[in-house]
């Protein structure tokens, strides 16, 4: 077996592993169902019970006149509020080995997939993303490794099956659509600007992926904190909107730190290999537009007064963007311009 078809089995193993982890992070948020509605429970007694002791202070003050229940200026005392965004209810010891189970198996599936990648590179003698192709499971695998660096650290076994389930099918379509035999680059990508420009876009991309799921999370998260469901589910387990938010602000600033030097690269690539900085080609233009509406979202973000839920909207506009500046931009004869070089 030579290195490519190797690369290749390497890849289909990648996705079997990819499924059960996707199943176990699964099986991990449904042993999460139980415990929020345990302790929903134990938070409606706690504050009946608070309600009460209130009652009968009020009662016991109006009796002998002191100002145990009753404030100063005739107020009565109030039992503290359940936060709806607090923090998130104990993990049980079930859901915590579920979860530990799903991102053991993505971690061994992300490590089939990044050697695809590498043998697939050392099998043509370049950066093996020189078509859609290598670049969708480059990039499926960066998300992959991002995401288990991240989750290790932070304890993101609820945020897997978000991650691992487009994975799968990125993966799916890149074999059933995209695929593309080892073969040479065309001349214009035989550049050092390949392993430079192409591999940063990627990674801003992994980090976009990321932070897209995170941020439909926390459009949920917030919905259900403002109308509290009448039966709770393992949304109610995640942590508060608010921290969603932040963790998704934050991944989406490190992808647009990424695809800043995306486009500045690209532009010195295109300086060297067609002779000027700018040419107008759809691939550019889309890459402007992706780094603008990002530019947006990060203006907006920063801007005081601004609803933090419509600036998420603008980041997730700025993923649509990234599809379609990978899918029709490559595909659709409309977009036909100097990056021709879907392999397809």
């Amino acid at each position: 077996m030579n290195l490519a078809a190797a690369a290749n089995a390497a890849l289909y193993s990648s996705m079997i592993v990819y499924t059960l982890a996707m199943l176990g992070f699964t099986w991990h948020l449904a042993a999460r169902v139980p415990q929020v509605t345990t302790a929903r429970a134990g938070a409606s007694a706690e504050t009946v019970r608070q309600s009460a002791d209130v009652r009968e202070r009020v009662l016991v003050g109006a009796g002998d006149g002191s100002s145990d229940g009753v404030g100063r200026a005739g107020t009565t005392s109030h039992p503290a509020s359940t936060d709806a965004g607090g923090p998130a209810p104990a993990e049980s010891l079930r859901s915590r080995q579920r979860g530990s189970i799903a991102l053991m198996l993505t971690y061994l599936a992300t490590a089939l997939l990044v050697a695809s990648v590498v043998m697939r590179g050392v099998a043509v003698s370049r950066p093996p993303w020189g078509n859609m192709f290598e670049f969708a499971t480059a990039a499926a695998a960066a998300v992959g490794a991002a995401y288990c660096l991240l989750a290790k650290r932070n304890r993101w076994e609820w945020l897997g099956v978000f991650i691992v389930t487009p994975v799968l099918l990125v993966l799916g379509l890149s074999l059933a659509v995209l695929y593309t035999e080892a073969g040479e680059l065309m001349p214009a990508l035989k550049s050092y600007w390949l392993g430079i420009h192409v591999s940063v876009a990627f990674l801003a991309v992994a980090f976009f992926t990321i932070a897209f799921a995170v941020g439909m999370l926390y459009l949920v998260r917030r919905r259900r904190e403002q109308k509290p469901p009448a039966r709770p589910n393992f949304i109610e387990s995640l942590p508060s909107s608010a921290a969603l938010e932040r963790t998704a602000y934050s991944l989406n600033m490190v992808g647009f730190i990424l695809w800043t030097f995306t486009l500045i690269a690209g532009a010195i690539w295109a300086k060297q290999a067609w002779g000027a900085y700018w040419q107008w080609d759809p691939k550019e233009v889309w890459t402007f537009v992706i780094w603008t509406v990002y530019a947006a979202y990060m203006h907006s973000r920063a801007t005081a007064g601004v609803d933090l839920r419509k600036s998420t909207y603008i980041a997730l506009a700025g993923f649509v963007c990234v599809i379609i500046n990978f899918t029709l931009v490559n595909l659709v004869s409309t977009f036909v311009g100097m990056h021709n070089y879907s392999g397809m």
